[in-house]
């Protein structure tokens, strides 16, 4: 509330900064950083009278870009021309990140049915940017700390539900479905990604498995960018799963840090040496 109350007063770019300024003095709020972002989106698409343009115009990638996440679900989850809308929402910046975005906001048009909104990320003008708002479509059905989940009366996604949702999605957005789906898991136990390491591994296939440990060790690394020896110590312990863990980690890594370091750059932080090795050769190779 006293980040909106700053955005209120001195506008987004201030609240922004101020953001980052707090997940820098203290990491441990990477976690929540994201969705207080999406906040913070909203929050600047009301100040702006609904003005998408105006809103992106203080835009700052700080915590994965939740901010334009936020502004641009909003606009097209009221949209009454969703189809038509989401391709003039980022015509200012035709850019993976607004279409995460389109992502999110096509779930609250379609009432959280996500064939329907896979549908609408169809429309995206390019393979690159469907994948993007295909994103943005599992974040939103499996993530419980993206603001607004499931206010449309939609059930709660379970295990059970996931493993079907992404068994049953096309090919082109089920690798999307299968590394946001552990985060259910995390959501009931968190930070039990061994847990949810396991249950990864009973994945139907060898893609899926692969895809839903990349999501563990992303995750690891979203939730605990203070200590990447947490996910450190769940990738080496996942047996034929440890690269795409490690890969997680390290996508994560560049992520939270703006692209201002490598994924490699994870491979120095994991207090051993062999497991160091293995991960420049992952995310290097």
């Amino acid at each position: 509330m006293q980040l909106i109350l700053l955005e209120r007063r001195s506008g987004p770019a201030a609240a922004l900064e101020e953001l980052d300024r707090r997940i820098t003095s203290d990491p441990r709020l990477g976690g929540v950083c994201h969705a207080v972002a999406h906040d913070l989106g909203h929050e600047a698409l009301e100040e702006a009278d609904g003005d998408v343009g105006r809103a992106l115009a203080a835009r700052d990638d700080v915590c994965g870009g939740g901010y334009t996440h936020g502004i641009i679900e909003v606009a097209l989850g009221a949209s009454a021309h969703p189809a038509k809308d989401l391709l003039t929402l980022c015509a200012p910046r035709q850019d993976g990140s607004c279409f995460h975005g389109i992502g999110h906001g096509a779930m609250f048009a379609t009432g959280m049915n996500v064939k329907r909104a896979l549908r609408l990320c169809d429309r995206a003008p390019t393979t690159l940017l469907a994948g993007r708002c295909g994103e943005g479509v599992f974040m939103q059905l499996f993530s419980s700390d993206v603001s607004g989940m499931h206010t449309t009366g939609a059930p709660v996604p379970t295990l059970a539900s996931a493993r079907r949702t992404c068994a049953e999605t096309r090919a082109r957005y089920a690798p999307s479905c299968w590394f946001y789906a552990p985060t259910i898991w995390l959501a009931d136990r968190p930070d039990d990604f061994s847990g949810a390491m396991t249950w990864c591994a009973s994945a139907p296939g060898a893609v899926a498995r692969q895809l839903c440990a990349k999501g563990v060790g992303s995750r690891t690394i979203k939730y605990h960018p203070e200590d990447p020896r947490i996910g450190a110590a769940v990738c080496s312990a996942a047996g034929d799963l440890t690269d795409p863990c490690l890969s997680g980690m390290g996508s994560y890594w560049s992520v939270h840090f703006r692209g201002a370091r490598a994924p490699s750059d994870i491979c120095r932080h994991l207090g051993s040496q062999s497991l160091a090795g293995r991960c420049r050769t992952v995310l290097r190779g």
